[in-house]
């Protein structure tokens, strides 16, 4: 092999081999939560790694050298690729309709049967249209006796004045930027009218490393194209300046994705850890409460935990019920107004206030007469129950619950 080739061997299956991480974090999280989009970046993952590691020159010759088909690898990449844009497209239209079909409140299975349904409605045009052009691709791609030589950087340029292989690269292309340059419209276009920082800053990189990746398209059919009119001076465009862009775009979608997913991991871990906090308050003086089983390490296993303690902090909040003041109830939501809080933050404040003041008179022996009749965020409904205790939790031991118990004493 030509030590030239050995830096895309290594660019190619660092690539491919990060998209295989991520395809399998975000399938083990389509597992946990069965969610249409995670599914589709799984396969989008799966789909673009397999391209990048196949187009490694040493993995390219070695398929090739077993298949006795010669340059089979390009047919594979372009296959996987255009597979690939498929699934982008697809996640294209289901991110599209979101904001359209689902409120705010809606739960979370009402937001994924709305999510299966795009998926549905987009799958009936992109699914036939991305068959008929993978059928174009082989049929062209088979119908011609390539000469033996493997062509791991080269192909395209090599047999750019083949009509039958020029078509069959433009079909590929055609897929690939339909694909691509669809990703880059939707997620720079979203990325400027979302508020979190965190999807806004993974929007912005997808784009981006779109737009780099769309680009290595463009460079093949200016150099195909120029090549066919005679200017050979083109293939360095194709053979070099392609690959490059493509390599460097994919790398910044990768670090747009892990980003996101590792800022909503650790998000994740803080709502449990606010959950936790607040658990272990309320059922100190009833342990009675507690089902005993330890803390899961898995990110399934702390879900799971987090439904289970969800309903004994309500348990525990109940029986706490005859010890909390409502003039400390009362107290919080004035403070909450002064402090302009929304209406889901002014009950939250309130149920942690009344809370630490309810825990304070048990263990004082101090019941206040008359109890509050009704309990701060007690009627917060189901799928707005785990947002609310972890407001709770993040509350409990703020100054500003302080301020409030030192206010209503």
């Amino acid at each position: 092999m030509p030590s030239k080739e050995f830096a895309y061997d290594l660019a190619y299956t660092v690539v491919g081999l990060s998209l295989y991480l991520l395809a399998l974090y975000k399938g083990r999280a389509w597992l946990s939560e069965r969610i249409p989009s995670l599914l589709l970046m799984t396969g989008a993952g799966l789909s673009a790694g397999s391209g990048f590691l196949v187009a490694a020159p040493h993995n390219y010759r070695w398929i090739d050298q077993v298949a006795g088909i010669s340059n089979l690898a390009t047919y594979v990449v372009y296959s996987s690729i255009t597979v690939c844009c498929a699934f982008y497209l697809l996640i294209v239209m289901l991110w599209k309709g979101a904001s359209a079909n689902t409120g705010g409140s809606a739960t979370s299975e009402v937001r994924r049967q709305a999510e299966i349904d795009r998926l549905r409605r987009a799958a009936r045009w992109v699914a036939p249209l991305y068959v008929v052009l993978l059928l174009l691709m082989t049929v062209l791609f088979f119908s011609v006796a390539l000469p033996t030589g493997e062509k791991p950087l080269d192909f395209d340029t090599t047999y750019a004045e083949e009509p039958t292989i020029t078509a069959f690269l433009m079909i590929y292309q055609a897929g690939y930027g339909l694909g691509i340059w669809s990703m880059a419209y939707f997620a720079w276009r979203h990325s400027r009218r979302i508020e979190d920082r965190l999807l806004r800053t993974s929007l912005t990189c997808t784009a981006i490393g779109c737009i780099f990746v769309a680009m290595y398209g463009v460079l093949k059919v200016v150099a195909i194209v120029g090549i066919n009119a005679g200017l050979p001076s083109m293939e360095p465009i194709s053979n070099y300046l392609a690959p490059a862009a493509a390599s460097v775009g994919g790398d910044i979608v990768l670090y747009g994705w892990v980003y996101s997913a590792l800022k909503a991991r650790r998000h994740r871990n803080q709502e449990f850890h606010a959950l936790e906090i607040l658990w272990r308050t309320v059922t100190r003086i009833d342990p009675g409460l507690v089902l005993k089983n330890r803390v899961p390490r898995s990110e399934w296993g702390q879900q799971v935990m987090a439904v289970r303690r969800a309903g004994e902090i309500r348990d525990g909040q109940l029986s706490l019920r005859p010890w909390v003041s409502p003039d400390v109830v009362e107290t919080a939501r004035r403070m909450a107004e002064d402090e302009d809080l929304r209406p889901s933050q002014r009950e939250a404040l309130a149920a942690a206030a009344a809370l630490r003041a309810a825990l304070r008179a048990k263990e004082e022996g101090t019941a206040p007469s008359p109890a509050c009749d009704q309990l701060p965020g007690i009627e917060v409904p189901p799928h707005a129950e785990r947002r609310h205790l972890i407001m709770v939790g993040n509350y409990l031991h703020s100054p500003l619950v302080d301020k409030v118990l030192a206010a209503s004493r």
